[in-house]
């Protein structure tokens, strides 16, 4: 599961995100051209038929074999993918691809296992792994019978490839012979450094000597700088007389990047797909469409139907629906103008309880989306009435992985090597562009179903050559050292700190295997010079010829509106000024900019994955207060409130974070339900220490202060014996945090609460009649640990209660005086370098809206030296 609740992988692979490899390579009979040979090749020279599909993810659920029947229980994803490829495994390990027999094995663990995997093979009848069928089709063919003679390269063969890739290398030098390859011999010049590595990277004794530019070592931040630095490293190659074909490039996993840069600088590449990776619209809006109809519906799935290309509506328009979900609108407004529109996303947003309903809903809304007909043949429905089975009709919901063409490979561009795959030609100077922990060797995996002992042991008795961690860390060594060692010049690693997430990345494990060729290094990573501290201007070659930028001006002290009412930009529908709330206020203390910003609408629109973060924790923690500790009503007991929370507590998921219901997030919904429960039971007995009793419950609260006019909900109003009033703000935070800012003078909000009280703006039916007039303190309750601070109440002795005096707002209320009076004189006051620091020293607080507010408020902070 991801971590918003949506099963990403909850698919059955259809197809193969990656080509199958030959590990050898073939003669072109006219031209003598030496190539890696291709599935899509192969069957077009041998006239294959076309392959069935090799669907095992839907044999693995229909009727699972006890060996990992449990297991697809728990994880049904883990589990397909697990023996999915143990399956292709055993595919590979055999010489003919038609499905063994375990033979004379004791019974055993592994036989149990083997004869799951057998049996698993027999059920998908003659379909085989993407790439496989042409293959078979070969092995079983007559003499005589291709179009046009295929001679291998003697020599070529990978010592560790599967059988079923020997046996194909096999059965064309058989037919059409092998070609002598060039003599084999280190290619690199003698002495130098990648010379040396070219005995294998592997070898216990290897020859040192000191670094040479024949090996180089750069950090960069992430895979995309990695891909400009490669293709400007292959440019200024280029441009000092090197031709293009002498230079490859090697890469792991998806080359877009390679393909942006590259193309950007004008460098030709060889061996690009035809066309670059898709994802599968079709499958993914067809997921989406289930997990829209099965409540909690996540606002990520609605955002991303707003957001599919399938819908009806233009793509802007679905940005700008897509912005409101994230926002919490899930109305849908904006597509009003289209009735339509509006209707079809009615349907997509109405959840389904019943077969039936699910079917109807389903129908409707394909009938109305670009190909709706494909959408709706992904989505299996079962016939019938009650309610659905999610967890069936989402694993049966189908969506390929991005797949790639054939590489499409000419003789002039800069050579393009798959870091799983041996080169295809040799080059003079190599860059490897993703140089990271798991490539270069590639990291051995164990088999997901056999141990190794399991595996000597089946490959004794059946001849089955299955592959397991040796295996693999020896395929994986031989492989680095057949791309060193086509090589001649020099060899360019990038290291990418960062993968495109930003998640931090470590070097490969090759860059201890490369370092011990050169002498006087004491910690391999000190070989690597890290650019990602460097302008791009310089770097060792010129990263792109852009003119110089112009120095930018000096930021002025504010930005200046002569004549506009800046407190008056947002207004009502009748024209009238909306008043101020105490968190804008809030906001206009610590930045003018960022209170700007959110007054015309231009605040951050970013947004990412639900999460259980400080804002959601304290909206559902808000919610469950207001709905157990209820208006005039007696101060619930211990058994009673235990209870109210529990339920309230459900309620209030599906109002504000309706993710958390789903099973990945049960231990953190757990959590936060404990901990919303011992801070109610903690605030009962405030409660009944204060003889206090709840006249007000998230009320609306009008006034005026300071000269504008103000309105905010307070968390709760409480009436105490001597008739005093206490406005109190709950705060899903602990108590230390709020006791600095209050004993700094820098508290804002709930004195402005007092203040709206004390000049309250009145309308019809406001509820405020028991609260003119009276004695008014302000408290905040933190739930985290149960703090009671108070502010304009001197509380009783044994009072739970710990009162702060009356100069808890004082600083803050000074600055919001001339933050208001620069207002109305039409100046923005930008902020200077100074001013977090002085917020978090001075103040006591954490100044969110510098820290985690809108890039815009960053760009234009003033730089000054701090004394």
């Amino acid at each position: 599961m991801s971590q918003n609740g949506i099963p990403l992988n909850y698919t059955i692979y259809a197809a193969r995100s990656k080509l199958m490899f030959y590990p050898f390579l073939v003669v072109d009979p006219r031209s003598g051209l030496q190539y890696r040979l291709t599935d899509t090749g192969l069957a077009e020279v041998s006239l294959a038929p076309k392959a069935p599909e090799w669907a095992p993810g839907r044999a693995i659920l229909e009727n699972p074999d006890p060996v990992w029947r449990d297991s697809l229980a728990n994880a049904p994803v883990d589990t397909i993918s697990a023996v999915s490829a143990a399956l292709e495994g055993l595919v590979l390990a055999t010489a003919d691809l038609r499905a063994p027999a375990a033979g004379t094995m004791e019974d055993s663990r592994a036989r149990r296992h083997l004869d799951a995997l057998i049996n698993l093979w027999c059920k998908l009848g003659d379909s085989l792994p993407e790439g496989l069928a042409p293959v078979r089709h070969v092995l079983e063919l007559p003499h005589g019978r291709f179009l046009d003679p295929l001679p291998v390269v003697e020599g070529s063969l990978d010592p560790h490839a599967p059988a079923a890739m020997k046996a194909l290398y096999a059965r064309l030098q058989q037919e059409f012979g092998a070609v002598e390859a060039p003599a084999k011999g280190r290619a690199a010049r003698k002495g130098s450094r990648l010379h040396a590595l070219q005995g294998g990277v592997a070898e216990a004794a290897i020859e040192t000597g000191p670094k040479d530019d024949s090996l180089a070592f750069y950090g960069l931040r992430d895979l995309a700088a990695c891909a400009d630095f490669a293709a400007a490293r292959a440019r200024a190659l280029i441009e000092s007389g090197i031709s293009a074909r002498e230079i490859a490039v090697l890469a792991s996993g998806d080359p877009r990047q390679i393909a942006r840069a590259f193309a950007e600088q004008g460098v030709p590449i060889s061996g690009l797909p035809s066309s670059l990776p898709e994802r599968d619209i079709i499958g993914e809006t067809a997921l989406q469409l289930a997990l829209a109809k099965r409540t909690p519906t996540p606002a990520m799935v609605l955002a991303s139907l707003a957001l599919s290309p399938l819908m009806p509506w233009s793509a802007q328009t679905g940005r700008d629906l897509a912005e409101n979900l994230i926002g919490g609108d899930f109305r849908g407004d904006v597509l009003s103008p289209t009735p339509a529109h509006k209707d079809l996303w009615t349907d997509i947003r109405a959840s389904a309880g019943s077969l039936a309903q699910l079917r109807f809903l389903i129908d409707r809304i394909c009938e109305r989306i670009a190909k709706g007909n494909e959408v709706r043949a992904r989505l299996p429905i079962p016939p019938g009435e009650g309610s659905p089975d999610w967890e069936a009709i989402l694993r049966g919901i189908q969506i390929a992985p991005p797949s790639s063409a054939d590489p499409e490979r000419n003789l002039e561009g800069v050579s393009l090597w798959s870091a799983q795959e041996s080169p295809w030609r040799p080059c003079r100077h190599l860059i490897v562009t993703d140089f990271t922990d798991g490539l270069y060797p590639t990291r051995p995996r164990a088999n997901p179903l056999f141990l190794d002992s399991e595996i000597i042991t089946i490959r004794a008795t059946t001849g089955l050559h299955l592959r397991g961690r040796a295996e693999g860390l020896a395929q994986g060594l031989s492989l680095f050292d057949q791309q060193l060692q086509s090589v001649t010049d020099t060899v360019t690693f990038l290291i990418p700190w960062r993968d495109l997430a930003g998640a931090r990345q470590q070097p490969s494990a090759g860059l201890s295997l490369v370092a011990r060729a050169i002498s006087g290094v004491e910690d391999a990573q000190d070989l690597i010079l890290d650019l990602s501290r460097l302008p791009p201007g310089d770097w060792p070659m010129a990263h792109h010829r852009l003119p110089p930028l112009p120095e930018p001006d000096d930021l002025p002290e504010a930005l200046s509106f002569p004549g506009i009412d800046l407190l008056a930009l947002r207004r009502k529908d009748d024209g009238t000024t909306k008043p101020q709330s105490p968190s804008r206020l809030e906001t206009l203390l610590v930045s003018p900019l960022a209170w700007l910003l959110e007054e015309v609408g231009a605040g951050d629109m970013s947004w990412s994955a639900e999460e259980l973060d400080v804002m959601a924790k304290g909206n559902i923690a808000h919610d469950v207060f207001e709905h157990v500790f209820l208006k005039d009503q007696p101060v619930p007991e211990p058994p009673a409130l235990t209870a109210a929370v529990a339920e309230a507590y459900d309620r209030a998921l599906t109002r504000h974070a309706g993710f958390l219901r789903s099973a990945s997030w049960e231990m953190e919904r757990s959590g936060l339900e404990r901990e919303i429960l011992q801070a109610a039971l903690r605030w009962r007995e405030h409660l009944l220490a204060l003889g206090a009793k709840i006249i007000g419950n998230e009320i609306w609260l009008a006034g005026e202060a300071h000269g504008i006019n103000l309105h905010g909900k307070a968390d709760a109003i409480l009436e105490l014996p001597d008739d005093a009033l206490l406005v109190v703000d709950h705060k899903k935070s602990g108590t230390s945090g709020r006791r600095r800012r209050m004993e700094a003078g820098w508290d804002l909000q709930a004195g402005l609460y007092r203040d709206m009280l004390a000049r309250p703006i009145r309308r019809e039916g406001d509820g405020m009649d028991p609260l003119i007039g009276r004695k008014v303190g302000i408290a905040y309750h933190l739930m985290n640990d149960g703090g009671l601070l108070t502010s304009g109440l001197v509380p009783a002795d044994g009072s739970p209660a710990r009162d702060m005096g009356d100069a808890v707002n004082d600083a803050a209320v000074a600055m919001l005086a001339e933050r208001l009076a620069q207002l109305g004189a039409g100046r923005v006051v930008l902020n200077t370098s100074a001013d977090e620091g002085f917020f978090k020293k001075e103040a006591g607080f954490t100044p969110y809206a510098l820290t985690d507010g809108s890039t815009l408020v960053t760009a234009f902070i003033r730089q000054i030296e701090e004394a």
